[in-house]
């Protein structure tokens, strides 16, 4: 530039005789003051969002930055390089590939598709419109990450009047991203099932009273032999849980007290053997399910009042989900007739709760 200014000033002086001083000097001045409103100025407030840093990776880009000249601009030239230098070479970075880019979305300055891309340029283009002072945002899919994790990568960005991303530049600047091996964080949430079963349970079954058997007395065709036991049980299982009671009738030798399949009421001086998992006025015996999970319940034919069934295997209790943590109060009944043949009556009920996981 200073060997071009005194070329100028010697071929100025020769004309001395010609110009007068106030007109060269009114040149120069006009010269001085001219020139760099035409020059091209800094894109401000550049930024780039990475998707997915991954090295490799198939990714979406969103650049943005603010236009500064009010020259009117047809097109935005993207140059993906090592170096952020706009005058330096454009090495393209490894492994990146904007190829098959699709601008997806565009804010504030929009109207822009892509009118020509390689494996590191894409040049946006436009009708030549006049430019509104706002910032602007442009997001890429299908953009491969480069795959050095130890070299930053740039894009050159230049903005041009014309559509195709020749003559002057309006605006220039750039924005610098490193892609970088994740850090990769994982976790699980173990299957849980609780469960417990004892004569009394704490609510979350933190204890029991260790008691596992009871006599229920003499039978007699006057009287209903009554017994209750608890349970409670709590899973994250996705599908529930479900509790099966499993065990005989009572029974001696080969006398068996019946059960009925159907929820019946108690009978006083009949075989009847029976349990249900609510709370009873006839007999007087039982509790209602204790626990904020609405969702766990007794089973339908278990849960009307004053009403007793048994059947081996039969599901008790249920719920079609994730229920924390609910007790259940079992009620047993045992009638008998006048004839029943003498003997000990016994049997003995095993719970069985599965997490439908």
């Amino acid at each position: 530039m200073h060997r071009w200014f005194i070329k100028i000033h010697r071929w100025v002086f020769s004309w001395r005789h010609i110009w007068s001083e106030e007109v060269l000097a009114l040149a120069l001045v006009l010269f001085v003051f001219t020139v760099p409103a035409t020059g091209a100025m800094r894109l401000q407030e550049r930024s780039l969002y990475v998707a997915d840093n991954n090295p490799g990776a198939i990714s979406a880009y969103t650049l943005s930055f603010r236009y500064m000249s009010p020259t009117p601009v047809g097109s935005v030239d993207l140059r993906f390089c090592t170096d952020p230098i706009p005058y330096h070479p454009c090495d393209a970075p490894a492994g990146l590939d904007v190829s098959s880019a699709a601008l997806s979305d565009q804010v504030g300055e929009t109207g822009f598709s892509i009118s020509t891309q390689t494996t590191n340029r894409i040049v946006m283009s436009r009708t030549n419109t006049s430019m509104s002072a706002m910032g602007s945002s442009y997001k890429f899919v299908n953009i491969r990450n480069p795959t050095d994790t130890n070299q930053a990568f740039s894009i050159r960005m230049t903005t041009h009047s014309s559509q195709d991303a020749t003559g002057l530049q309006v605006d220039f600047g750039s924005v610098r991203a490193q892609v970088t091996d994740a850090i990769e964080i994982t976790t699980q949430v173990p299957p849980m099932l609780i469960f417990c079963v004892a004569e009394e349970v704490v609510d979350n079954c933190g204890g029991t009273n260790d008691n596992y058997y009871t006599d229920m007395g003499d039978l007699n065709d006057k009287t209903t032999l009554t017994a209750q036991s608890q349970m409670a049980v709590g899973t994250n299982a996705s599908g529930g849980f479900a509790i099966t009671a499993n065990g005989y009738p009572l029974s001696a030798g080969s006398s068996v007290l019946a059960s009925p399949e159907q929820p019946t009421e108690s009978r006083l001086g009949e075989n009847q053997f029976g349990i249900n998992l609510v709370e009873n006025t006839v007999p007087s015996v039982g509790k209602d399910p204790e626990g904020q999970w609405a969702n766990a319940v007794a089973a339908a034919d278990y849960a009307i009042a004053n009403k007793y069934k048994y059947v081996p295997g039969d599901v008790v209790a249920f719920s079609p989900n994730v229920s924390l943590m609910k007790k259940f109060t079992v009620s047993y009944i045992i009638n008998s007739r006048e004839d029943l043949r003498a003997g000990v009556y016994t049997t003995t009920i095993t719970y069985m709760a599965s997490g439908r996981f």
